[in-house]
């Protein structure tokens, strides 16, 4: 077999694993999610254009992080009912190294997909609201989306059930909503905006604080990972 014929086989593995998983991971309902992800981005950027004077950054930040939590949130919410739902969890497990081989491949597809749907929403707002560096701002809305992503994958492996976990997360991020407003100016602030400077803060101790947020959050999201990795090698209690 030549080398081209090689290279062929392998785009054609990889091309064919990546659409399972994804039909796996979304189970078919990725249409619907980009949809309500759409309709919420249009939505609330006609609300802030038409009722408020957009001219900071600042103030399109936090549709950028629920955009994007309403596009990671089924995926790693249900992605393991998915696989029940499918009967694949016994397959699954019977591979060598499941939880990396699988659902790290898995998670790397589902971040993928969100940053470049965000990149695309973050461009769209710079060209026809307000001028922002779309690389830098799409950078800063992966955080909380990611740390929440993958606590909401994390809680998925406890739980076991979509539904169940899809209460879990919508308790963890109003408790989170609820503590943005006392910890506005913290390093322990989830939805911390970087472009929100406070009046009371000088631009270097604003740079430590983010700084200092983001690898809190970072740390805390490969923590939550390696849970929930090391929770899918209890193979008798998924199936």
């Amino acid at each position: 077999m030549s080398r081209i014929s090689k290279i062929l086989n392998a785009t054609t593995i990889v091309t064919k694993m990546i659409s399972y998983n994804l039909k796996i991971i979304f189970a078919n309902k990725f249409i619907w999610f980009l949809s309500g992800a759409l309709a919420f981005y249009v939505g609330l950027s006609l609300i802030y254009v038409f009722t408020e004077d957009i001219s900071r950054v600042e103030d399109l930040f936090g549709i950028f992080i629920f955009c994007g939590l309403l596009l990671i949130f089924y995926p790693t919410a249900f992605g393991i009912q998915n696989d029940q739902d499918a009967r694949t969890i016994e397959i699954l497990f019977g591979i060598p190294n499941y939880r990396y081989k699988v659902w790290l491949v898995r998670m790397a597809l589902i971040y993928i997909i969100t940053f470049v749907i965000l990149m695309v929403f973050v461009f769209l707002s710079s060209f026809l609201i307000i001028k922002m560096p779309v690389l830098s701002v799409t950078y800063h809305v992966l955080y909380p989306v990611f740390f929440l992503g993958v606590m909401s994958f994390m809680v998925s492996t406890l739980l076991r059930n979509g539904n169940g976990t899809a209460v879990a997360m919508i308790i963890f991020n109003l408790f989170f909503l609820i503590l943005a407003d006392p910890l506005d100016k913290s390093k322990w602030n989830i939805f911390l905006n970087p472009f929100n400077l406070p009046n009371d803060v000088t631009e270097s101790a604003w740079s430590i604080i983010v700084r200092e947020n983001r690898i809190i959050m970072l740390v805390a999201t490969i923590v939550f990972l390696l849970a929930g990795l090391y929770n899918l090698q209890k193979r008798e209690k998924f199936i």
